[in-house]
């Protein structure tokens, strides 16, 4: 089994890093187009299990779970589905505030359940404290326990409270600019003003 951080070279099946696209053992060329990779965990490479919702709706959730770190693999749809406003309103029932978590541990890089290639870290909604590890083009890991705060989260409107924080940043950030142009507007007047006295007095 490979590493969290590596894949198998398609053609030595030495374990490289999962960002090479030639393997440094054989020179041979990764096929970045053969297909999505069995889904194993990125964090303990176990395999997943795939867990689908027991909706009667067409658009049931489906997530790959692994049993042994009980972290969890959400294609892009699906995550979208299970961090939707009105899902979530309908599903999750608070009974606490929404509390921000300190982000504790070392930075960790982990590779896409589907591509391979090491995701990017995201603070979701800016204002949770839940650091999720995403991929644009696939989908999103969410460790134990990341999926119910960020729900939590969102019921107690934490996507309101970025909206709005971002909101006044932005205001703040237009009245600054505005100070500053008045600065510089006045800055030229007292600048053309003092080079008038000049030529006016210059042969006094």
């Amino acid at each position: 089994m490979s590493k969290p951080n590596t894949k198998k070279c398609e053609h030595c099946k030495k374990d490289i890093n999962v960002t090479y696209s030639v393997c440094p053992f054989c020179g041979g060329h990764q096929n970045e187009t053969s297909g999505t990779l069995p889904p194993e965990c990125p964090r303990c490479g176990a395999p997943l299990t795939t867990y689908v919702s027991d909706s009667e709706k067409s658009d049931k959730e489906e997530y790959d779970i692994c049993s042994q770190c009980g972290g969890m693999w959400l294609d892009k749809d699906d995550f979208h589905r299970a961090t939707a406003t009105r899902h979530v309103y309908k599903t999750v029932e608070i009974k606490s505030e929404y509390r921000q978590t300190p982000i504790r541990g070392p930075i960790d890089y982990i590779p896409c359940v589907r591509c391979g290639k090491l995701m990017n870290r995201k603070n979701f909604g800016k204002i949770s404290g839940v650091i999720i590890d995403r991929c644009g083009k696939h989908g999103v890991w969410l460790d134990a326990g990341e999926l119910g705060k960020i729900q939590h989260f969102i019921a107690d409107g934490g996507l309101d409270k970025s909206r709005d924080r971002e909101i006044s940043k932005n205001r703040m950030a237009l009245k600054e600019v505005a100070l500053t142009a008045n600065e510089n507007k006045f800055m030229q007047r007292l600048l053309h003003f003092w080079s008038f006295k000049r030529i006016l007095f210059r042969g006094w």
